[in-house]
């Protein structure tokens, strides 16, 4: 392995630690549940550290697509991105039932539609900077 796959593996890693991170933040936040505040507070931190980590994770995964033609960590991007979004769901789902806040009935069913909104998104993003990997390191698109 060389250095620069050392390196981008290592950043990738950093970003799977900081979504793990603040899930773990997030889990002892609803476990010792000092006010709403500071439960909300987990939930903003946790979703800003998806998408911090989502970044983190396809900066590398774009080089290794494109200097050596691995697609292992895209897969592995969109297999964290989407587990880390429904864990998001459902963290924000526990919240309403312990009614650290009220959703209202019609919010319960938009958290469903957030959290798949937010997986379409990311997924769809992932999706189109791939695709553009692959269509440019192609010779037959220069002619």
């Amino acid at each position: 392995m060389t250095f620069k796959n050392v390196i981008s593996w290592s950043i990738a890693g950093l970003g799977f630690c900081l979504i793990a991170f603040f899930l773990f933040k997030l889990e002892q936040a609803f476990s010792e549940i000092e006010t709403a505040q500071v439960v909300q507070q987990a939930i903003q931190n946790f979703q800003i550290s998806i998408w911090i980590g989502w970044i983190l994770i396809t900066g590398p995964a774009i080089y290794l697509r494109w200097k050596y033609g691995n697609q292992l960590l895209f897969i592995i991007n969109y297999l964290t991105v989407i587990t880390a979004f429904i864990f998001l769901g459902f963290y924000v789902n526990r919240g309403a039932e312990l009614e650290l806040w009220s959703l209202g009935d019609s919010f319960r069913e938009n958290v469903i539609f957030m959290v798949i909104m937010n997986i379409l998104l990311i997924c769809g993003m992932t999706a189109f900077v791939q695709a553009a990997i692959w269509w440019f390191s192609k010779k037959w698109h220069r002619r």
